[in-house]
This record gives structure tokens, C-alpha cells and sequence, in this order.
């Protein structure tokens, strides 16, 4: 007998729609509903602080071709917000009314940028999380304009970067002692802030914005706690993401920071899955329950839901995370779990010495790996971040691969 159930799945990006893609190969024949509160069809999210910005592409390409979407035979339902859930009767209810039953929900409605209220409602900041969000700032980096971003993690750091290579001059404001150095450790913050730095980026470290200078609505300069005051065109504000799931309040399904969910995406009600970055997953292998807001992370959240969905063997999230970021021309990458708190040892790599590789132990133990332009060495690493293997070994793998000058190791105090 065919499946007549219907899974609702709110949220279109990346993760709602590899659930819905995976469901159709695992060869589900019933009713996938997608909901998605954007106008546009799914895309693809990291190309907004890159090729968008830097006007090498006017939109993010999309996850899927409308030829392939329809493939699928979804109920695709954009520019659709989910505003609460039943999960006695098992509805979601959407904005303005009307409401979708459904047997199985997966919760896919990811993250918002994190709102700076400082600036009030000046009409030339902006956070960078949608496809409209990108169309702004590109505007402004296209006439070479003066750019400020408050917050030097990732989306920060690469927003300058992308600004600063198509020729703006841009300001990057940190309250930290550099970037990333919170999440990285000291020593991979000293070296993004250098390659910023060389790159012509006036990067303030140790400062934050006191005060906010407008001419009517828009955002005129800014003054620094270091004194400094700083004309701009437009401010980029970079302070991370909130999990989006306030709609899902008073529903009985458990959030503490994200959907929680055992290893194989379940929630606390039955027949209730979440994945992406609205989503806290136990991993099987270390046994942390975390948010990820990792691409690769979320497709395969996305896999192992629609196995369990479309009544496969349970499969759990035992992954060695992984991603990346490109600043520069250079691509970093990183698998396992960088902290600032674990031991850290530099090795300088690469035919010329310049290229860092990271590595970070417990115990002497390899946790993680985070490497500069190093894609071969990274991903031979990330078996034995899976293994938990000895820090010698890691090294010795190295030497082998690029033999340099030996490495020093940081402990924490």
C-alpha cells in the first residue's frame, strides 16, 4: 500500500530541502510539503558573503533547477511563515491564518542574524543572512564605498575580506584580541588579523562602537571606544546568529539554544524531527550535545531524518565536523572541534614554510585540525581526529607530507 502520510517541513533551505530530496530517493511516495518564508526558490548561502558581494555573481545559485524541484513532486509553499504548532492535533499554523496537517514535522527554519540596536532603524545597516541581505551590501561594496563591519568571526572576517579585495575601504571592529580567538585559539586569531592587515583592512581589536553617528536616517560614521571616529557608507553587522524558534514556543517540543534532539534528529514529541541550525543534535561518537552551523553537518542531519522518516535502518550523527571558509584567495578549513581551550601546536607547512596548520589536543589526544590552504593535509587529518589518535601520529603524518621546521605546542595556563 502506498504511504499516505504527509511530512511538513518548515524551512526551504539547505536543510529542509535534503530532507525533502532524500525522502523521494529513499523512494517515500507520500505528500512533502515544504514551507519557506523567502521569496526565492532554495539557493545556496555561503556564496552571499563571497561571489555576491564581490559582484562575480548577481544571486546565489540555486540548490536545485526548477526542472529538478519539480521532479521531486513537492508542495513547494514560499514566501510562507510558520507562526505555531500543535502537536495534538498536529497542525502547524502559518502567518495569516490557514494551517497544514501533517503525520511527521521537521523543523528546518535555521537561524537569524543576531540584531545590533544601537543603530536603531538607519536604513544602510545591515546583517548578512539572506539573499536581500547580500543585494544591499553589494550595492554599497560595488561603488567602492567606505564599509564597516562590527564582529570578526566568520561571516565578519569574510564579508571584509570580499569588500576589501574589490577595492573598499573597510574598517573591522572586534571587542576581542583578534579574530576568531575566542573559538580558534590566540594563535590562528594573531594570523587571520595579519593576512586582514597585509591585505590593507583596518582592523581594531580590543575596541568596540560607542556611539553611532546619523544624518537622518542613515548611518554616517561611528565612534570607537578607543576614541577614534570612523566615516562610512555602510556598517556590516557580524555578531553571530540566533537559532530561529520562537514559533515552535508553547508547543511542548524541548528548546534550549535550538531544537533539542537525541543523535538521530528526533525531538521531544513523536514524529517531530529538526536539523540545521535550529537544531541541537547529541553526536554518538563524542557523545556533545551541540549546535552546528555547518553546511556539511546539515545535509547530513538532513540524511539521517529522512532514513528515519522513510522507516530505514536508524542511522545516528557520528560525523568528525567539518568547514570552511575563503578569505583572501585562501581556503580555511577546519574538521573536529577547534577550542581555544585544548592544547595547540603550529606547524609552518608548505613549500615555501608559509602555510599554518593548527592542531588541537586533549590529553594528547588529536581534536581537531585547522589548516591554511592546506585541503590535502586537513582531510588526510580528518581520520585520525575520527580515531582520536595520538598527537605524534598526527605529526608524524604531517612530516611526511611536508616536512618543515618543528613544530611548538601552546597549553592553555
Amino acid at each position: 500500500m502506498a504511504d499516505m502520510r504527509q511530512v511538513v517541513v518548515v524551512g526551504a533551505g539547505l536543510g529542509g530541502l535534503t530532507v525533502a530530496e532524500e525522502l523521494r530517493r529513499l523512494g517515500f511516495g507520500g505528500s512533502v510539503v515544504v514551507v519557506g518564508a523567502e521569496a526565492e526558490p532554495p539557493y545556496d548561502r555561503p556564496p552571499l558573503s563571497k561571489e555576491v558581494l564581490k559582484g562575480t555573481r548577481a544571486n546565489p545559485p540555486l540548490l536545485r533547477e526548477p526542472k529538478e524541484l519539480d521532479a521531486l513532486g513537492l508542495d513547494l509553499r514560499l514566501r510562507t511563515v510558520a507562526r505555531g504548532v500543535d502537536t495534538t492535533a498536529r497542525r502547524v499554523h502559518l502567518q495569516g491564518g490557514g494551517e497544514l496537517p501533517y503525520d511527521v514535522l521537521v523543523i528546518a527554519t535555521g537561524a537569524r542574524a543576531r540584531r545590533w540596536e544601537a543603530a536603531g532603524a538607519a536604513a544602510n545597516v545591515w546583517t548578512l543572512r539572506t539573499a536581500q541581505d547580500a543585494a544591499h551590501i553589494a550595492a554599497t561594496v560595488a561603488g567602492r564605498g567606505r564599509i564597516g563591519v562590527l564582529g570578526a568571526g566568520f561571516i565578519g572576517c569574510e564579508v571584509a575580506a570580499s569588500a576589501r579585495e574589490t577595492g573598499c575601504d573597510v574598517t573591522l571592529v572586534e571587542v576581542r584580541s583578534a579574530p576568531l580567538a575566542h573559538a580558534l585559539g590566540p594563535e590562528a586569531g594573531a594570523e587571520i588579523a595579519r593576512r586582514h592587515r597585509a591585505a590593507g583592512v583596518d582592523l581594531r581589536c580590543g575596541v568596540t562602537i560607542d556611539e553611532v553617528v546619523l544624518d537622518g536616517e542613515i548611518l554616517s560614521a561611528v565612534r570607537l571606544s578607543d576614541g577614534r571616529s570612523v566615516a562610512l557608507d555602510a556598517l556590516v553587522v557580524g555578531l553571530g546568529v540566533v537559532p530561529d524558534t520562537e514559533w515552535v514556543e508553547g508547543s511542548g517540543i524541548a528548546v534550549d539554544n535550538g531544537v533539542v534532539c537525541d543523535a538521530s534528529g528526533r525531538t521531544s514529541h513523536e514524529d517531530v524531527y529538526a536539523v540545521g541550525d535550529a537544531a541541537r543534535w547529541v553526536n554518538a561518537r563524542t557523545g556533545r550535545h551541540r549546535r552546528i552551523e555547518h553546511w556539511t553537518t546539515t545535509t547530513e542531519q538532513a540524511a539521517i531524518v529522512a532514513s528515519g522518516i522513510a522507516g530505514h535502518q536508524r542511522r545516528v550523527l557520528d560525523e568528525v565536523p567539518y568547514f570552511w571558509s575563503d578569505q583572501y584567495g585562501t581556503k580555511i578549513q577546519c574538521v573536529g572541534e577547534p577550542d581555544a581551550g585544548a592544547d595547540i601546536t603550529v606547524r609552518m607547512t608548505g613549500a615555501g614554510g608559509d602555510r599554518p596548520l593548527y592542531l588541537y589536543s586533549r590529553h594528547g589526544e588529536l581534536t581537531g585540525v585547522l589548516g591554511f590552504g592546506l585541503a590535502r593535509v586537513v582531510t588526510r587529518l580528518r581520520a585520525l581526529v575520527a580515531e582520536r589518535a595520538a598527537l605524534g601520529d598526527a605529526l608524524d603524518m604531517v612530516d611526511g607530507l611536508h616536512p618543515q621546521a618543528p613544530s611548538r605546542t601552546n597549553s592553555p595556563t
